[in-house]
């Protein structure tokens, strides 16, 4: 039986053979393509419904106890500062901050609490609490390195005196001026404070208002101070060199002791003078020193002895110098005048302000850069400004060309250390401008 099989099967075969001998070969192929397409159909149709599968069981939503249990999640403390001001106390403030009074108590009975028991107005209170307004730590911040530290324990705070340690980081700038030594040092990131810095260590040799052209330019390196990681302020200018008109001015800090330090030129003379440049601050010069100028009032030939300073009417007045009050009171042409004898030698003598300030009586003191009065136009004046001369033996001598003397320099025992600080630091400056003008030439 099985022998009449298996040649019934080898017939039916050799009979489909002969029919697809004499079968068009196009038809076979098309035949053919359209049994593989058959097949493929089927085999892909499993492998889609398996991967379905595999996707329903990968995007199940899962429950957040499943993913976190026997773990716990720790949510960071929340951190918080408070500026103590006038009427504050320790509870008040963080009662304000959101702590539990609870924990408030504990820290006041905590042994060594009386370091607590004396903030000053103007200090800063910083706490780390957690979601439920426990206390975790406290900082009472003295100053900038240094204050008392509280940190809680189990049934109270343990609190001490903590000093920060301190890192200072010397930054470079350098500046070419486009508009203001002010503005265009704001626009290469320079410090507020510096800037301030800068104008007052240059202050007695550059007038900063009138003095100032578009292509000066000026490099400093200044200290930035560091904690924890953290800047936390702007720290002293090291060495600034300022070109101004053609001009260089450079100034190094020195420490004299360690509470004392000044600024010195190369030469270890004080930039310091005894004489500002000029007696108003936001002015501009209106009339300079003229022997032969037609007076705008009178209008006849009269010698112009001073300077004339144009600035809003109530700008505040400077004394250039230190000194004694020897005039202050109407003076006919002058309007409200002040005299000021700095030494045998020097007198500088203020016209036309509107008020003296309260200060202001003859025979008493003043110092450079104290407000002695205010501009105006009493007298003989066509509009506010500030009449300013300078006499020197009795002579009236041109403000803005006089050499003033400087404040005293290095002591002699200290010039070779001097030398030996001010060349580092010039040796750094002018490594700093060589590194930034290399990357400017190669376009870095």
């Amino acid at each position: 039986m099985s022998f009449f099989k298996v040649s019934f099967d080898f017939m039916l075969v050799r009979e489909l053979i002969n029919v697809l001998k004499n079968f068009p070969r196009k038809h076979i192929f098309t035949l053919l393509i359209g049994l593989i397409l058959i097949i493929s159909i089927s085999l892909l149709g499993n492998i889609k419904f398996t991967e379905k599968n595999q996707y329903s069981e990968l995007t199940k939503s899962l429950s957040l106890s499943s993913l976190t249990d026997g773990y716990q999640i720790d949510i960071p403390p929340i951190e918080k500062e408070a500026l103590i001001k006038r009427n504050d106390s320790l509870f008040t403030i963080l009662n304000k901050l959101g702590v539990l009074q609870e924990d408030i108590i504990k820290l006041i009975n905590s042994k060594e609490s009386s370091l607590l028991s004396k903030i000053e107005v103007g200090d800063k209170i910083k706490i780390l609490m957690n979601d439920k307004g426990e206390l975790l730590k406290l900082f009472y911040i003295d100053d900038i390195k240094s204050g008392i530290q509280a940190e809680r324990n189990e049934d109270s705070y343990s609190i001490s005196k903590y000093v920060s340690k301190i890192e200072k980081v010397k930054v470079f700038k350098n500046v070419i001026i486009e508009d203001s030594m002010y503005v265009s040092g704001l626009k290469e990131n320079v410090p507020d404070s510096v800037l301030m810095d800068l104008a007052y260590i240059n202050g007695w040799d550059i007038d900063f208002t009138h003095d100032i052209r578009k292509g000066d330019s000026y490099s400093i390196i200044y200290e930035e101070i560091i904690i924890n990681g953290e800047k936390v302020i702007d720290g002293d200018i090291l060495i600034s060199e300022f070109n101004n008109r053609d001009k260089k001015f450079i100034a190094v800090r020195y420490d004299l002791d360690s509470n004392t330090s000044e600024y010195f030129n190369l030469d270890g003379q004080n930039v310091k003078k005894a004489f500002l440049r000029s007696p108003v601050k936001l002015s501009y010069i209106s009339s300079k020193y003229n022997l032969n100028r037609r007076h705008p009032v009178l209008h006849t030939i009269r010698a112009h002895k001073g300077v004339d300073y144009a600035a809003n009417k109530g700008s505040p007045i400077r004394a250039t110098g230190d000194g004694t009050i020897l005039f202050a009171e109407y003076n006919g042409g002058c309007g409200n005048e002040i005299k000021i004898k700095h030494s045998e030698d020097y007198v500088t003598r203020y016209c036309h302000l509107d008020k003296f300030s309260s200060r202001t009586k003859v025979g008493r003191k003043v110092k450079q850069g104290q407000t002695i009065g205010y501009v105006g136009s009493t007298g003989l004046a066509t509009g506010p400004h500030l009449h300013y001369e300078f006499h020197v033996n009795g002579k009236h001598t041109d403000p803005l060309k006089v050499k003033f003397p400087n404040a005293s320099p290095i002591n002699s025992s200290e010039i070779n250390n001097y030398r030996k600080v001010s060349q580092n630091l010039l040796n750094e400056l002018s490594n700093y401008k060589y590194l930034i003008n290399k990357r400017e030439v190669y376009g870095g």
